[in-house]
């Protein structure tokens, strides 16, 4: 989730850097995606699109693979971001809708990022990526994401992205190197991470050494779908609420259902309570054996940002780390930095 923007663009922040060695964070979420390096932020919806046919006028986020190390990709095309859901908002696939789509996904949204800024005909990164249950898939994405890829952008320009990734690990690290200036390096702490599909409760002890993880099931995602199958916005639209539009207007804090001039500000109120007592609130029980001995208890994701939740959180003593949705990522690039000049 990304409450300060629409989730109907790719927000980006850009700045024209070297093109040789750049060191980024990539995370890749059920809900969103966040590439970061140097002073670049983009984040882009975690949906693909694969195209078979030809499209009127190529979208940002178009991405041909031309060749390279994926060899199985070659002349495979797809949209990434928001515009997979714009070319077809019945049929894009979304990473959350599988147990394994920040595998099968990982290099196309990667390169969906890319795309979204202006042409170079060479990129190199060294990355740091992570992953929910780095121990059982990290050198799976490393081997995914590896090596050199030769690609068609938006129709038109061909880039080779040089991939060289030196560090997968367990979703929330990113978010902890993030937060350093609010924990005691020799203490403590406790992160909850309320993403799109899952919540995480991760344990670290000095100098944000993972001690202790745990996954509960669910996450934004059952709002949304919570929402989207309610009985009255069955009745206001004659069928099931669209996800992609209730994620933006949850986003927006305006709880507009795109164009239409309804507000669905009403229903969200009804589904949340329901939301925090089996989601929210199994995430919170899971952690609870840590928090007395704990100096810090930290929250990031897009969950720790919805609206009331960012309050609740805090008056159970959690302190919600700002703009958490980039924690991770920004954390991420952060390690790469320092794993590049170690020459990792």
């Amino acid at each position: 989730m990304t409450p300060n923007t629409s989730a109907l663009t790719a927000t980006t922040t850009y700045r024209r850097s070297p093109l040789i060695n750049l060191s980024a964070g990539f995370d890749c979420g059920n809900g969103s995606t966040n590439l970061i390096f140097e002073e670049t932020e983009i984040l882009i919806p975690s949906y693909v699109l694969p195209i078979y046919s030809e499209i009127y006028d190529p979208l940002t986020g178009l991405v041909e693979y031309v060749s390279g190390d994926r060899s199985e990709l070659i002349s495979h095309r797809w949209l990434s971001g928001i515009s997979a859901y714009q070319q077809n908002p019945m049929g894009y696939y979304r990473v959350v809708d599988d147990r394994r789509g920040k595998l099968n996904y990982g290099l196309q949204l990667l390169l969906g990022t890319i795309a979204t800024l202006p042409h170079q005909s060479h990129w190199a990164f060294t990355l740091v990526a992570s992953i929910q249950d780095a121990q059982a898939f990290g050198h799976e994405l490393s081997s995914l994401l590896n090596g050199n890829h030769t690609v068609r952008f938006n129709g038109k320009e061909v880039s080779t992205i040089g991939v060289k990734v030196v560090a997968v690990v367990e979703e929330g690290v990113g978010a902890i190197v993030t937060a350093r200036s609010e924990i005691e390096s020799e203490g403590q702490s406790l992160l909850y991470d309320f993403g799109n599909g899952t919540c995480i409760i991760s344990v670290f002890g000095a100098k944000g050494k993972l001690l202790i993880r745990k996954v509960t099931p669910g996450g934004v995602e059952n709002l949304i779908d919570a929402i989207a199958r309610n009985l009255e916005t069955r009745k206001q639209l004659n069928g099931e609420g669209d996800r992609q539009i209730i994620r933006a207007g949850i986003e927006a804090k305006t709880f507009e259902y795109g164009t239409t001039g309804w507000n669905f500000r009403h229903i969200y109120q009804v589904e949340l309570k329901p939301w925090v007592q089996s989601t929210l609130a199994t995430a919170l029980k899971a952690g609870e054996p840590w928090r007395a001995t704990s100096s810090a208890v930290l929250a990031v994701g897009g969950g720790s940002e919805l609206p009331q939740i960012t309050q609740l959180l805090t008056a159970k003593g959690i302190t919600p780390i700002t703009q958490g949705h980039w924690a991770n990522a920004r954390g991420l690039a952060k390690l790469a930095q320092l794993k590049q000049r170690r020459g990792s």
